[in-house]
This record gives C-alpha cells, structure tokens and sequence, in this order.
C-alpha cells in the first residue's frame, strides 16, 4: 500500500480522537515581519465523523469561550454549555445552558447574563421566541410571550416596586387590551394601550389607598356628576386608539397571532391558486381571492386595505381617483394575510343592522361610493 494511503488514514479524524490544537495567527510587527508571538490558539477535544466534529465534544475558542456539549456537521447541534471569559483573570462564567441547532441557540434553554439577568424559556434560530420568562437587573420580572427576541403577545410584568402590568405586548411594548395595577395608590387601570402608555380605558381604585390614611373632613355637599352614557363614551373612546393603531398593529403583529394554524392552511390554499411564480399575486387579485372567500370587496376599498398594511402609498394629492391597483407592488402571502387580517377587523368594528332591513351583502360591505369617498388618512402613533 502506498505511504500517502497511510498517512491520510491517520490524518482522517473519525471517532473519539485526543485533544486537537490549532495555533493561533502569528503578530506582526511594524516591521513588517513576524514577532515570535502567536494570538491566543483553539482546541478540541471529543467525536469526529469525517472530519467533522460529531457527537460530544469540548471546544475551546481563540477568544476564550468554551462549549461543552452535541455537535453535528462541525457545528453546535443538540444539548450543550457554552462559557464565556470575564474579568482580568479571565475566569469562565457560565452563559446559557439549552438546546442548540446549527451552531445557535434554539429550543428550550437558560441564559445568564453579565448584569444579572437571566432568561428561561424557548429560542429560535438565537433569538428568545416564544414562551419565556426573563428576570432583570432591577428586580423586575416578565413572564409570556417573545417574538423574535422581543415582547410580543400575551404576558405579564411584576415589577420590584409592587406594580403589575398584564396583557398584549407588541415590538418589546406594551400594546392592546391590558390592566395595570398601581401598587402605591392601590388603583388599577384597565383598557387599550398603546406605544407602551395607557390611552382609554377604566381607571378604579382597587384597595385602599396607603397614603390616604385620615378622613377627609366634609366641608360641602355637591351633587353627584356622571356621564350620562358612560358605555358609550367608553366604547367610542377606546374605538378611537384602536383605530388610530389599526395600521401599526397590522403590520408588526407576528402571523402566527393573527390566524390559527388551520385557518393559514386554508388561506394559502385560497392565494397558490392565483399564485405566481415569484411567490406574490398581484394587486387586482386580492379583490378575487376576497370574492372566494365570501366577500366581495370594491377596488377602491383594496387600495384602502393595501395601504393600511404598508404595501401600497399614500394617494397623491390631488388624483381624483388616490392610488391605482397598477401602481401598488406585487402582493405575497404574508402580505394577503394582513389584508384579510384587516378586512375580517373592520367588518367585525361594523355596526350590525337588521338582516330584515338589508341583504347580508349590504350589511356587511359599503358601496363602492362609500370608499371612493372616504379620506383614509389615519392617526399613527409609532
């Protein structure tokens, strides 16, 4: 047998093999030429599959990090350490514990931060994505959901000072339906939020107030003041920052929010069959796939639909007719989704009549007039 046949034999790295080292890059000089000085170099030592790190294994990094834990392919893949140097000893800390899929972080795992916070929960492609819980620095702590490492969906922040917020997050803040209890005063405000601040809703007192004490002696005797239709002037009122916030939440909602798994079936199957082959159908044919799903919408009200979900500018200021369908970009499946998102909200917003007194098409679908005529500029507090 020839020798280079036994010399890469040996070179093939299959199995549990030593400690493998890789030397660092060689300094230069200013001189141009090498100092002597190496950078800091790597080393592994676990299970190998040609070539490849497979199995278990303990990878040290020029920069001091050390994994510990499954690879596959060369890459981190399964359950696994990861430690990171800290201080001028260099002393390892432990960073996250958990699940790893093509060298990121993914599926259920702990991380440790340097300040003191930490986060337990779920990860995808390296970013916190679904159900987790991170407490902070400060003592504040945030159970729900995350949505590519942001808050995103239902959840609840307890924080130090005894206040407690729950409800519907949105791109890290709080947005939607949602309660806040005040801990110093004892009130509780509940109602729609938006851009992370309160903007309609009920305002109550809770529990006793800690800092109202003594009684409040009675100098007069005024009459009662109240609404005289408070659900009214609720409803309308939280009606308006919903409708101010339409455009944005459609938008930034994560899909999987907006429809049920099912249903994204049965809508996909609805847009392949005027799909194109880039992926997109276009502008006229979301009237079309409407009309299939059992309601007919007006060209007029599409553009409206279409520019409410960022797909479509604003209409150019003095064009009798706003934007045409031929002016507005293709339309992907993500983007049709937002469309029925919005379409099924404003129906659902509408106000319902006698089915004796109209057809079912007119109660739920203006005229086309009425789109022609509308002004679909809107409040957007981003």
């Amino acid at each position: 047998e020839p020798l280079w046949r036994t010399h890469d034999a040996k070179a093939q790295k299959t199995g549990q093999r030593g400690t493998i080292y890789w030397v660092g890059k060689s300094i230069i000089g200013e001189d141009g030429q090498p100092t002597g000085v190496h950078l800091r170099g790597a080393s592994y030592n676990g299970e190998w599959q040609d070539n490849k790190k497979e199995g278990y294994g303990v990878q040290v990094y020029p920069n001091g990090e050390k994994y510990e834990g499954q690879w596959g392919s060369g890459l981190r893949h399964g359950e696994g350490t990861l430690w990171v140097p800290v201080g001028k000893a260099q002393k390892l800390r432990k960073l996250y514990v958990g699940g790893w899929v093509n060298d990121k972080r993914h599926g259920k795992g702990t991380c440790y931060l340097k300040n003191g916070e930490s986060f337990h929960g779920y990860w995808d492609n390296g970013d916190m994505h679904g159900e987790g819980t991170l407490r902070y620095e400060n003592g504040d702590l945030y159970v729900g959901e995350w949505h590519v490492g942001q808050r995103s969906g239902q959840g609840t922040l307890n924080k130090a000072n005894g206040d407690c917020y729950e409800g519907y997050w949105l791109n890290d803040k709080r947005e939607g339906n949602g309660s806040y209890f005040y801990a110093d005063k004892g009130k509780v405000f509940v109602g729609e939020w938006a851009n992370d601040l309160p903007k309609a809703g009920i305002y109550t007192q809770a529990s006793p107030s800690p800092e109202q004490t003594l009684v409040v002696p009675q100098t007069t005797i005024l009459p009662p003041v109240r609404l005289a239709v408070p659900a009214e002037v609720l409803e309308r009122a939280l009606m308006a920052v919903r409708n101010a916030r339409k455009s944005f939440r459609v938008q930034a909602t994560p899909v999987h929010r907006l429809f049920a798994e099912d249903e994204l079936d049965a809508l996909r199957s609805v847009f392949q069959a005027l799909q194109r082959t880039d992926g997109t159908v276009g502008p006229g044919d979301v009237g079309t796939l409407c009309a299939q799903l059992g309601t007919e919408v007006p060209e007029a009200r599409v553009r409206h639909l279409l520019m409410q979900v960022g797909l479509a500018g604003e209409p150019v200021e003095g064009s009798p007719n706003g934007v045409h369908l031929s002016e507005v970009k293709p339309v992907d499946f993500d983007g049709f989704l937002r469309v029925v998102a919005l379409l099924l909200d404003e129906e659902a917003a509408m106000p319902q009549q006698d089915p004796q007194q109209t057809s079912t098409q007119e109660a739920f679908d203006p005229p086309a007039e009425y789109w022609e005529n509308q002004d679909f500029s809107f409040v957007d507090e981003m």
